[in-house]
């Protein structure tokens, strides 16, 4: 008891609670892995974003790097044409003209000395005094390393527009040495970057050795010639993929590329908030299917766990054992619920066998008692049903045990049980009480309760007599008001049942002929020596008030019955069936 005290404050959940703990327990570990594969996802989509970075900045890398390789071979042939020895200036220039005319993307081809004095320039006329080149630096870089060399962007001296210079060493006249350039415009080299046809939204730069701007696919006009911002200055020999605020200040996320040996590099990049609304819209559209699977889930759980209660309160109905009722229209579907609902159906069906009479099989007195208090519940709580109660006492028995053996007495009573059991119906309750005393109760319609009641009556009467040997039997019947009673207690029992009034109208009946009998009047051994009832209490202690009334009553309409004679039946108050 102390045990059960230390626990009663404990918290509860009910089960549909716990199985709705158990869904949300169980999606747990579901909802953990997705939210890793969702950061896995995301890792794994920047990944695929930077590699797409570096491919693409490798690809315009290349196309320059293709497209100044190729004018330099074009430069070394134009050099090579030349006779070591003597140099032919009118038929180079003629040469260079041609070339010129055949490439748009060509400005000019120039020859220029180590100290930057132009020699020729196809842009003008050969012989025309010309002014010195722009960008002596990559003049002399040409001559030193001895290879080709392409200058920075630098303002070019005859049209005085931005160019680049590619120039190529050539050695003629006795050890003079000259450079061959070509000058190519920034529009070819925004042509070549236009060519590669980046994402939507992907910017492409190429930058020349000094950080400026050659040309630029996002706002041309006003970037080209500037310095690229000091962050992407820094890492411009950096093979990393990194972030940056670009020169409009927007966050992006950026590669870059050396363009072959030149000096130059190719930067590809593309804003991070492109990148984040492309991956907030999948993480979106991912959250709204998670969230509608997890939705569903839980409705489904939700609707698992109303079925699974249903499953249990017909598990629960089906094994009380207090109290039997009518099975349920089906069993549980719940394989371990129903092996339980078996073993304490079994329990239950033991402990009644246990209540039962060992002779007859019909209840024991604490089974009819179970029973009997379920009718009267049903009784009570609906007005259009009565509570009939009937007492059946064999008449002659005592005689025929001297007689004929005790042996012949058990099969009496045992045909008398049958006669009993024929004569009920499957909801009804019959009950030995002991000895050759049978008792039988069952809930009628109102408005038939008399007749039926004297029917099952005349039905005992008759099917004992033919059991022959001398035997009969008498009944009492006990009916309840229509609606049954209320629980009632000490001397308010009786409010409102029947009384035991003994008037003119109250006569034993036979069944073959529905009116009074004339019995032998007398109870013998059969019953008290006197005639009189022997009180329930005695012989079904426990019986609940209104229960115990209509026993009573049927107990003295019993004993009315047997002092009429043998094989009759007697209904304790006629009132009753007014």
């Amino acid at each position: 008891m102390a045990r059960f005290e230390r626990h009663r404050n404990t918290p509860t959940m009910g089960v549909r609670g716990w199985l709705l703990l158990l869904a949300l327990v169980a999606g747990l570990p579901t909802t953990i892995f997705s939210v890793f594969a969702m950061v896995e996802h995301m890792r794994a989509q920047q990944e695929k974003t930077d590699a797409e970075l570096r491919r693409q900045v490798l690809a315009v890398a290349q196309a320059v790097d293709a497209e100044l390789s190729a004018k330099a071979a074009m430069l070394h042939a134009l050099a090579a044409s030349q006779d070591p020895e003597r140099m032919d200036i009118g038929q180079l220039y003629r040469q260079a003209k041609g070339v010129g005319s055949v490439h748009r993307e060509v400005q000019s081809l120039a020859l220029a000395g180590h100290d930057g004095s132009q020699v020729f320039n196809t842009w003008e006329q050969l012989g025309v005094a010309l002014p010195p080149t722009g960008d002596l630096t990559s003049v002399r870089r040409a001559l030193d390393e001895d290879r080709p060399v392409v200058s920075d962007l630098f303002q070019g001296s005859i049209l005085h527009q931005p160019v680049t210079a590619l120039g190529v060493p050539m050695q003629v006249d006795r050890g003079h040495r000259y450079v061959l350039r070509m000058y190519i415009g920034v529009a070819a080299y925004a042509r070549l970057l236009e060519e590669e046809r980046l994402p939507e939204g992907w910017t492409s730069t190429l930058v020349d050795g000094q950080g400026t701007i050659l040309a630029r696919t996002l706002r041309p006009e006003v970037t080209v010639g500037q310095v690229v911002g000091p962050r992407l200055r820094e890492v411009l020999h950096s093979s990393e993929v990194m972030e940056a605020d670009n020169r409009e200040g927007v966050p992006v996320r950026f590669a870059v590329a050396p363009v072959g040996t030149w000096g130059w590099h190719a930067v590809v990049q593309v804003p991070v908030a492109m990148l984040q609304a492309a991956m907030r819209a999948y993480l979106l559209r991912l959250a709204g299917i998670g969230g509608a699977c997890i939705v569903m889930g839980v409705a489904g759980a939700w609707l698992l766990s109303r079925r699974f209660v249903r499953e249990v309160e017909l598990a629960a109905r089906s094994c009380r054992l207090p109290e039997a009722e009518d099975e349920p229209a089906r069993r549980t579907m719940v394989r371990e619920l129903r092996q339980v609902g078996d073993e304490l159906a079994a329990a239950r069906e033991r402990e009644e066998m246990a209540l039962r009479d060992g002779l007859t099989g019909l209840a024991g007195r604490a089974l009819f008692l179970r029973h009997a208090r379920r009718l009267l519940e049903t009784s009570r709580h609906d007005t259009s049903l009565r509570l009939a109660v009937m007492f059946i006492d064999l008449d002659g028995f005592k005689q025929l045990n001297d007689r004929y053996g005790h042996a012949e007495g058990d099969a009496v009573l045992l045909r008398t049980a049958r006669v009993l059991e024929g004569a009920v119906r499957s909801s009804d309750v019959v009950g030995r009480l002991g000895g050759d005393e049978f008792v039988l109760c069952q809930v009628l319609q109102a408005d038939t309760a008399c007749e039926v009641a004297r029917g099952v009556a005349a039905r005992v009467v008759s099917g004992v007599a033919q059991i022959g040997l001398g035997v009969g039997c008498s009944v009492g019947i006990a009916l309840g008001r229509a609606g049954g009673y209320p629980e009632l207690s000490g001397e308010d029992a009786s409010a409102g049942l029947p009384d035991d009034g003994t008037d003119a109208g109250q006569t034993a009946m036979r069944p073959e002929d529905g009116g009074g009998g004339t019995g032998d009047g007398s109870g013998g051994a059969d019953g008290l020596a006197d005639g009189s009832p022997r009180g329930v209490e005695a012989t079904l202690p426990g019986a609940p008030a209104p229960l115990r009334v209509l026993l009573e009553e049927a107990d003295k309409a019993m004993y009315v019955a047997k002092q009429a004679g043998k094989n009759s039946y007697h209904l304790q108050d006629m009132s009753t069936c007014e």
